[in-house]
């Protein structure tokens, strides 16, 4: 009896920490997604599943919510259930979500995909480039790029609707006081306090 509780104790503590991406991250990692926030500029096409590919620069939209998952990380199906709810009000405020399956065949992500659909576009990297260029070694991970693609937030793990809504607010609100004609690198903004 105590073993079975003691089992069930240490899968729960697994269950709630993030999952580490898998290890095809090349030495060379530019550095974590965490240390770029603040400046660094995101940039990548991919495959999406609906076809063709998809670059966030290609949304012209104020802020753009990527989520880095994979089907095998249960976080990240916590994670993508608070972004569904989340979804509809935000993409009426001008925010546009992207969902970045890491390390997994587009095979593998479409069936995950037609027993838990998302509202918005579903990205693939099969062979984990953006890992690997940008320093994402936790699953989940969530990042926020504005319009031109600058790193605006990074949270590595499970985000709270709550700590999403006030990250989004306060980057919005940022965006509204200095108009499109005076933007300031993030960095300069001082968004660095949005990277945990």
């Amino acid at each position: 009896m105590m073993r079975t509780v003691q089992r069930t104790l240490v899968l729960l503590v697994l269950a709630s920490v993030a999952c580490q991406a898998p290890s095809a991250v090349p030495a060379t990692a530019e550095g974590d997604a965490a240390s770029t926030a603040g400046g660094s500029v995101m940039e990548f096409d991919l495959a999406s599943l609906d076809g063709g590919k998809i670059s966030p620069r290609d949304l012209g939209e104020d802020l753009i919510l990527i989520d880095f998952w994979a089907t095998w990380c249960g976080p990240c199906h916590l994670q993508a259930d608070i972004l569904a709810k989340l979804y509809p009000e935000l993409k009426s405020r001008g925010v546009e979500f992207l969902a970045v399956s890491l390390g997994e065949p587009e095979a593998v992500v479409r069936e995950f995909v037609v027993d838990r659909p998302f509202a918005y576009p579903v990205l693939v990297d099969p062979n984990d480039y953006i890992a690997g260029k940008y320093g994402i070694f936790v699953l989940p991970t969530v990042v926020m790029l504005d319009r031109e693609g600058t790193i605006m937030y990074v949270h590595e793990g499970i985000s709270t609707a709550s700590r999403l809504t006030s990250a989004i607010d306060e980057i919005l609100s940022r965006q509204a006081s200095e108009g499109s004609s005076d933007r300031r690198t993030a960095r300069d903004k001082g968004a660095e306090v949005f990277a945990s």
